[in-house]
């Protein structure tokens, strides 16, 4: 299936921009139009880890989702990168956990969150982000229902979650998951994997804010969180909280005021 085009807010102008080439694949010549295989993988007892694919420039970059299994429903923390897969996605968590509905949690209004978003509504699942995400999706996607404020908690794949927005970074909107029953923590696009050696900024990056924002979520869940996924590369500890920090203040350093 081809690759849709962009989106307003495509996720290609986000923080894959500044993904590293350790984790891109190489896109050869037999296989340039058709993405690696999902990812899909147990992380803990029912937190599975989803992995899609866009093509960029230099190969197919990758971007990291949850997929939380519970007892009578399940819930995505964001969905694939493109329709197509989040059908396979859905398809994934069907077999792992059948006859049962699958809901979703968009953390910000790109095209790697929400991209599959028609896919979950047809299979009756109900979606949900920020107010201010709701907002930006408007127009290419409509999510069905909004939170507001700082945080909120909800109960989705058989687990407490709570959703955090820290104040902009990556993205105006980014927000961030945590399971307090298993101490892991979903950064989004606000924080870096291990093997990225540049923040790099957008359009829609706020540089000049990204630092304090990764503070108040280390400030929250730095003793908390005991694994940390990124939107890109493997899961680690807080210390990629610690790293995205140092990488959002060596970038404001250069490229904002003393008054931010």
């Amino acid at each position: 299936m081809p690759v849709p085009a962009p989106s307003r807010r495509a996720f290609l102008h986000g923080c894959a921009a500044g993904l590293t080439l350790a984790l891109i694949r190489p896109a050869l010549a037999q296989d340039a139009e058709t993405p690696p295989p999902l990812g899909f993988r147990e992380l803990a007892d029912g937190i599975w880890l989803h992995t899609s694919w866009r093509k960029g420039d230099q190969g197919w970059i990758p971007s990291n989702g949850l997929a939380l299994i519970g007892p009578e429903e399940a819930l995505l923390i964001d969905a694939a990168w493109t329709p197509a897969q989040t059908v396979a996605l859905l398809e994934r968590v069907t077999q792992a956990a059948p006859n049962r509905p699958v809901n979703l949690v968009v953390t910000h209004a790109h095209d790697d969150r929400l991209a599959g978003l028609a896919a979950v509504h047809a299979r009756g699942g109900w979606s949900l982000g920020r107010d201010e995400t709701v907002k930006e999706a408007a127009g290419t996607a409509t999510i069905q229902r909004s939170w507001s404020g700082e945080s909120t908690t909800i109960t989705g794949g058989g687990r407490t979650v709570e959703l955090f927005y820290p104040g902009p970074a990556d993205t105006r909107d980014n927000t961030v998951a945590f399971l307090p029953d298993s101490a892991l923590l979903f950064g989004g696009c606000m924080v870096r994997g291990a093997e990225q050696a540049n923040l790099v900024s957008t359009p829609d990056s706020d540089i000049c804010r990204w630092p304090q924002s990764v503070e108040a979520v280390i400030a929250r869940y730095g003793k908390a969180a005991k694994t940390v996924v990124p939107d890109q590369g493997e899961p680690g500890d807080a210390g990629l909280l610690t790293h995205t920090h140092q990488l959002a203040k060596a970038e404001a350093a250069k490229s904002c005021s003393p008054a931010g």
